[in-house]
């Protein structure tokens, strides 16, 4: 323990770390805020004056005007909401909304956008074309749920064409969906996309700090003195490990806390009860509301976190000097990023699923994965990606903190 204190201080007293700390702990608030400044909602008072509200301001005026919608989204509240734009729309003889002139008062469409999407990908065609609003049948609407879970499935036969085991498991998946879905008026998927951000941006900075835990030594020569010493290898390996692996993962853990702390505090916790497959898609597989959602991408980042810290802690047993390690690090950071768009299907899926911290990023984000349709196979069996790749993350870690201890303790000069 004395071994493990002295090394954590070693590395806390660094200017870089500090510095790397301060970034962190800036942009989860950072993150958490700038997303309530895109909400913004523009209204004809009853004196006929145009108001426009922003920010924090544009979400308390809207969850007002959604109150009456909160709870159960049951069939009767997509009527009204399609009703309300077909009357819109066939006042302004326009079939879609951004035909609408701009003098057009959208007032009453205000508490009903967020439900709105939903109806038209539930009335898709087999194309998966949606028509326009005026074109779907009122009376269709008793049908919402029926159409949803048709619409799921002939999404999961177009995106897994030949996979009759992927088919299966995504309807698996969606049956277990809670209906009717429920709505609460706050938190959007814009906001969502910025944990997203910000679980790669911690990544990349806690890289920065662990990857030169064993170079810097090799480096300047300290590990020719520290092998010397009775427990200069396998214990002081692992104390460097330990060290490096808990301020990491606090400052992960803090950051990632600070962003939902702040991020549901600006747009309300009641909307965290919101069902996932309105905010993101209709067909999203998961049965999680929006609050839920946050604490799996959270729990699920935090171990491909671990993951990516682990192999960044490898590479620096490898390496003889700093700007090696960091550099070939942070590669490995990328890489997964890039996997899915530069090898096309299954081998990009792979290659992601296989690479450390093969979920975190953007395109590539554990997140993403949740609400898509995205499987592997092998042979006529198919496996969800998400479980491939927290599966795989449990394996890696052990792996590659084994390997660091192993390979400091035999590394020659």
């Amino acid at each position: 323990m004395r071994f493990l204190g002295l090394e954590m201080k070693r590395i806390l007293t660094t200017k870089r770390t500090w510095i790397l700390l301060a970034a962190a702990l800036v942009f989860s608030g950072m993150l958490a805020y700038i997303p309530v400044t895109f909400e913004e909602v523009s209204y004809t008072d009853e004196q006929g004056q145009e108001i426009s509200l922003k920010g924090r301001e544009a979400v308390t005026y809207l969850r007002g005007q959604r109150s009456k919608l909160e709870g159960e989204v049951t069939p009767e509240k997509v009527k009204q909401a399609l009703f309300a734009y077909q009357e819109c729309l066939t006042k302004y003889g326009v079939e879609d909304t951004y035909e609408l002139p701009e003098e057009a008062d959208t007032t009453m469409l205000i508490p009903y956008w967020e439900l709105i999407h939903g109806v038209r990908e539930a009335f898709a065609d087999e194309n998966g074309m949606a028509p326009a609003l005026t074109e779907i049948p009122i009376e269709e609407t008793n049908r919402y749920y029926e159409k949803v879970q048709e619409r799921t499935k002939a999404l999961l036969a177009m995106e897994q064409p030949g996979h009759r085991s992927a088919q299966k498991i995504g309807e698996n998946l969606y049956q277990d969906v809670e209906k009717p879905f429920q709505y609460y008026s706050g938190i959007s998927s814009n906001a969502m996309d910025y944990q997203v951000l910000l679980i790669y941006l911690i990544t990349i900075l806690c890289v920065v700090i662990a990857s030169p835990i064993f170079s810097s030594d090799y480096q300047t020569g300290a590990d020719d003195i520290l092998r010397c010493t009775k427990h200069g290898r396998g214990k002081m390996a692992a104390c460097k490990i330990g060290s490096a692996v808990l301020i990491c993962g606090s400052t992960f853990l803090i950051c990632s806390m600070v962003w939902i702390a702040v991020t549901n505090t600006l747009f309300g916790w009641e909307s965290t009860k919101t069902s996932l497959q309105v905010i993101f898609s209709i067909s999203s597989l998961p049965n999680l509301d929006i609050g839920q959602t946050q604490w799996l991408n959270l729990a699920a980042g935090f171990l491909m976190f671990l993951a990516m810290i682990s192999f960044a802690l490898y590479l620096s047993t490898k390496m003889k000097s700093m700007v090696s390690s960091l550099a070939a690090a942070l590669v490995f950071c990328f890489l997964p990023v890039f996997a899915t768009s530069v090898f096309p299907g299954q081998l990009g899926l792979w290659l992601q699923c296989l690479l450390p911290g093969g979920g975190i990023g953007m395109g590539n984000s554990f997140l993403y994965m949740l609400i898509d349709f995205k499987f592997l196979h092998l042979g006529s069996q198919s496996v969800w990606i998400p479980y491939v790749l927290v599966a795989v993350t449990l394996v890696q870690i052990p792996v590659f903190l084994g390997a660091a201890v192993h390979s400091h303790c035999k590394m020659r000069k």
